[in-house]
């Protein structure tokens, strides 16, 4: 038997210092500036923070203290999800299905406050981790390389920056191929994925193709578009990150999806960025494919499993 309360300030304090420190395990194994590893603490530590909804709970087990949860309420663009920020266990307390009903208790928790999905971040790799959370639907997952010097296009393809007159078509395009995504994800309804992807591409072209720090460019193919890559400098401390890579239709198959990532990582070198990161979905996987055999490696997860 195990209870469930709300965590005291200390004790709130203290789950919080470990987590830290355990998501500074997570991003160093991963990140080469230890200023992106910082950032990356921040942003999570910040949401959970700032969620007004969000509560951590202390369990315990016979009456002393076992481990923390920490669940996260409704956010204005998901009201339907709830989000496990955490769940820790002390060593003496693992492997005794604990942790599996604790995530029952989650979900109980979740629906009862008008959760309709419960999202969860994780590592893959580590068999507790992988056995409660294996069957949670892999939503998408971030993903980074460290570039290297002198990469080399195959020949007879090369890439130049996208220009005025490719980018009106291009952007429509792209808002329509996220939006897709993000249904083919399960992660929302088409309308909705419409509607976010709109607000999104919005917020982060205000200046269109000049806004600043971002990176637009077209894969040719003697002298046809056959792709296009788009890119964020500076996303993170030394890092640049993919925002979009398309190959058209009809020259799929030929290697010009390679070819676009190639030429992400020249512009990456050329801006100064030691790492190239992405986020792709996880229904996505001939692109997970493509991302494993250039050297990606998973920084974590995001899986999410309907109530």
């Amino acid at each position: 038997m195990f209870d469930v309360r709300e965590a005291t300030a200390p004790e709130t304090e203290q789950w919080r210092a470990d987590w830290v420190e355990r998501l500074r395990k997570r991003y160093a194994r991963c990140y080469t500036a230890p200023a992106a590893v910082t950032r990356e603490i921040e942003r999570n530590v910040g949401n959970q923070r700032d969620d007004p909804g969000s509560r951590v709970y202390t369990v315990e087990v016979g009456g002393a203290p076992a481990g923390f949860l920490a669940l996260a309420g409704s956010r204005p663009r998901r009201p339907e999800q709830r989000s496990l920020h955490d769940l820790w266990l002390a060593p003496e307390q693992r492997g005794r299905g604990l942790g599996r009903a604790l995530v029952a208790w989650a979900r109980e928790r979740a629906l009862a406050d008008g959760g309709t999905r419960l999202a969860v971040v994780v590592l893959p790799g580590d068999p507790a981790t992988d056995a409660i959370f294996g069957g949670y639907p892999l939503r998408a997952q971030q993903m980074v390389k460290t570039v290297t010097a002198g990469v080399s296009l195959p020949d007879g393809v090369a890439g130049r920056p996208m220009t005025p007159a490719d980018f009106g078509p291009w952007r429509e395009h792209a808002i329509q191929a996220y939006a897709d995504e993000m249904t083919a994800s399960g992660s929302r309804s088409a309308a909705d994925a419409l509607a976010v992807s709109v607000v999104e591409h919005d917020e982060l072209l205000p200046e269109g193709l000049r806004t600043a720090g971002h990176g637009f460019w077209c894969v040719t193919a003697g002298d046809e578009v056959v792709g296009t890559i788009w890119l964020r400098h500076a996303f993170l401390p030394g890092m640049s990150f993919v925002f979009g890579v398309d190959v058209d239709p009809a020259h799929r198959g030929r290697g010009y999806g390679r070819a676009a990532m190639l030429i992400g990582e020249q512009a990456t070198a050329a801006a100064g960025d030691a790492q190239l990161g992405l986020n792709v979905f996880g229904h996505n996987t001939v692109a997970v494919r493509l991302y494993d055999s250039l050297g990606y490696q998973v920084v974590e997860q995001y899986r999410a499993d309907d109530l």
